[in-house]
């Protein structure tokens, strides 16, 4: 309910003021203090709702907001920021001898998909995006190319309350891994 009333606080208030509305023409009609009392309550739990959604941070908000963070990072260049939100530590390495490679100049994140992969304990979310970048090869080799790219991550919950990546793959928009796809060993 909670993740509903987050979430969907809209759905929530048009509701509360349909119920309002309903109880009040029935106020109205018959004159009873209690249905006026009622549909006064149903009004004023409208701005409680949104209050509690804008409060309220969800599952789904924590990863979006650590995508968003991490995008920052590798936009600013920050590989030790942008690995932070990786608790594998052989994904972590994997990542550091990575990101290094490029240079960075603009990172975009666009059709984030989170799949909360029910029953699993920790709780796991698998996020499939795509992400455009503009970055160079620090050896020389490309300059200012932009590659859009899907990337796949496995989000797992810690006891902190914290979610963080243990697994990642990155491949081109349509087709499986290429030369720039993280290497499997």
């Amino acid at each position: 309910m909670m993740t509903f009333l987050a979430e969907q606080p809209l759905m929530l208030s048009i509701l509360l003021a349909v119920t309002a509305a309903m109880i009040g023409y029935g106020y109205l009609q018959s004159g009873d203090k209690r249905a006026g009392i009622a549909a006064l309550v149903c009004g004023l739990l409208i701005p409680v709702v949104w209050l509690i959604a804008a409060n309220i941070q969800t599952d789904r908000e924590k990863i979006l907001t650590a995508i968003d963070e991490t995008a920052a990072a590798v936009q600013a260049n920050d590989a030790a920021t942008a690995v932070q939100i990786i608790s594998d530590p052989a994904v972590r390495t994997r990542a550091e001898q990575e990101l290094p490679r490029y240079d960075f100049s603009r990172v975009n994140v666009r059709n984030v998909q989170i799949q909360m992969l029910e029953g699993s304990f920790p709780p796991t979310a698998t996020v499939d995006l795509d992400a455009s970048v503009t970055a160079s090869m620090k050896s020389g080799g490309l300059q200012n190319v932009r590659v859009p790219r899907r990337v796949i991550l496995t989000f797992e919950k810690q006891t902190d309350g914290r979610w963080l990546v243990t697994d990642y793959d990155h491949r081109p928009l349509v087709g499986g891994p290429d030369a720039f796809s993280p290497q499997r060993i």
